[in-house]
């Protein structure tokens, strides 16, 4: 049974359902391995390894200083599944960077993440520095990650969605099967399950040292114009198909709590139909 609206009885975390799905508003990046935990522990991905498509400036892929083994070792378990939510939940909180930027690779490294893709990624740094996009864990484990960019161009004739002449290319083919999406549409068999994130600060520009939120037209221009219709619904069917929905406020990285809200509208608006209820009610 999914209870992960259990999450908003903590602090600054606000549950919501959308289409039987959901949807996880939080403020802190590494926070999604505490959402990621829960989700395991009640069995949301049946048994699998979740992927994650997240949309996000930064790809958040440094280098962990977690290691599996001895963190097993010093709760005397022998998976993450055997943890208590409060040691884990101090373990982000405390032990993960506070600049929230390597989520992505201590989710790996205890095997709540598989593979990753980065959506509208400027600073890609760390992924970029994995040899054949592969990460590996301490465990040995082989964990591939990409970036990409905004989707408009990604399922376009040249994108990595969307280039027909590439097929076969390797990378398209990998970022491809984490989408679980395939000859122009996605597929069911077989599927891996994804949690499909927003990290806010996907959505911002830089102007005079400052970031501020993108325009909301600007917004409206790459994701939902009348002839942007093919990737409405590729976003669209992407958020039916997810497990589970996270949005990430991250208020510092978007210009402040007004331009960071500014985009939380856009995403409410756009996306999932005023289920996050961000408009006044009168």
């Amino acid at each position: 049974m999914n209870e992960l609206y259990k999450l908003s009885f903590h602090s600054n975390v606000h549950t919501y359902e959308y289409y039987g799905k959901t949807i996880v508003l939080y403020d802190d990046h590494r926070y999604l391995l505490n959402i990621l935990f829960e989700a395991t522990k009640q069995q949301l991905f049946e048994g699998k390894i979740p992927n994650v498509i997240y949309f996000d400036y930064h790809d958040d892929a440094l280098e962990t200083r977690i290691r599996a083994e001895s963190l097993f070792k010093k709760h005397g378990i022998n998976s993450i599944s055997e943890m208590q939510q409060r040691d884990f939940w101090a373990i982000v909180e405390f032990d993960l960077n506070h600049s929230d930027d390597d989520w992505v690779t201590t989710g790996m490294e205890l095997g709540l993440i598989q593979d990753v893709v980065c959506v509208g990624c400027e600073e890609y740094h760390n992924i970029s520095s994995w040899v054949n996009h592969v990460y590996k864990s301490s465990r040995n484990t082989l964990h591939k990650g990409f970036y990409i960019g905004h989707l408009n161009h990604e399922i376009g004739s040249r994108g990595s969605l969307g280039d027909s002449m590439t097929t076969n290319h390797p990378e398209y083919t990998d970022i491809r099967n984490i989408f679980n999406y395939q000859n122009g549409q996605f597929h069911d068999d077989p599927f891996v399950p994804y949690v499909l994130d927003f990290d806010l600060d996907c959505f911002t520009t830089i102007c005079r040292d400052n970031t501020y939120a993108w325009p909301e037209k600007m917004f409206q221009n790459e994701y939902f114009a009348p002839d942007k219709h093919s990737t409405n619904s590729f976003i669209n069917k992407l958020i039916k198909k997810a497990s589970v929905i996270t949005i990430c406020r991250e208020p510092e990285c978007c210009g402040g709590i007004g331009e960071s809200n500014k985009i939380l509208g856009y995403l409410d608006r756009y996306f999932f139909d005023g289920t996050l209820k961000t408009e006044p009610l009168m």
